[in-house]
């Protein structure tokens, strides 16, 4: 498993949302985050809440690797999905992460 840990894939999605918005996108990431999970390459696909900012949501994503998320990227439930949320965003930081060793 060691070198899993070499070529996953991983990264933090922090969004700040429209006041008032961030609800809306959680009521549609269930069906998002139940077809995304159900991808072959997908280790984790989670949405938290920030307990600092109501309107602030946090995206933490694993896949087995980079080719894996990019096959996630060209499914039609992905670019739905993107398409609804981005229309409720004042600012999205992408942040690829690994393991610190």
């Amino acid at each position: 498993m060691a070198t899993a840990s070499h070529t996953m894939y991983k990264f933090i999605i922090t969004i700040d949302c429209q006041p008032g918005t961030r609800e809306k996108i959680l009521a549609r990431a269930p069906e998002a985050q139940a077809a995304t999970r159900a991808e072959a390459g997908c280790i984790a696909y989670d949405f938290y809440t920030c307990t600092d900012n109501a309107d602030r949501l946090v995206f933490v994503e694993t896949w087995v690797d980079q080719a894996a998320h990019d096959f996630h990227m060209e499914q039609q439930h992905t670019k739905d999905f993107i398409a609804f949320h981005e229309q409720f965003h004042e600012k999205l930081v992408f942040e690829t992460i690994n393991i610190a060793t």
